[in-house]
């Protein structure tokens, strides 16, 4: 088993915002392929602008330090003029220790 170091940063950022969490479960789901914007935000059902801030950061809304590009989980590329995301190996990374941890807190509920 490795051990991975998770930067506050990135757990800061992830419980600030809902949907910057939906974005890493969703590239994880389609890992390791890439896809566009408005495919994202049709699967986590939420709008392009707000997607492309989660990713990018936008001025005043979303901060561009606390954006999944800047915090090194999703990157960016350019494929024939068309800009692909995709989740990092540590972005993946970290959306496995997220499940890992939600369904530590799942079993040890009591019911």
């Amino acid at each position: 088993m490795s051990i991975t170091f998770i930067d506050p940063m990135v757990v800061r950022s992830l419980n600030k915002s809902k949907l910057r969490k939906k974005i890493l479960y969703y590239l994880y789901k389609i890992y390791p392929n890439a896809t566009y914007l408005s495919e994202i935000s049709r699967g986590v059902k939420s709008d392009p602008s707000n997607v492309l801030g989660c990713l990018k950061g936008l001025n005043g809304r979303y901060n561009g330090h606390f954006s999944l590009i800047e915090l090194g989980l999703v990157e960016c590329k350019e494929y024939h003029g068309m800009k692909l995301y995709k989740l990092t190996e540590y972005g993946k990374k970290i959306v496995e220790l997220l499940i890992d941890q939600d369904n530590n807190v799942i079993s040890s509920l009591r019911w």
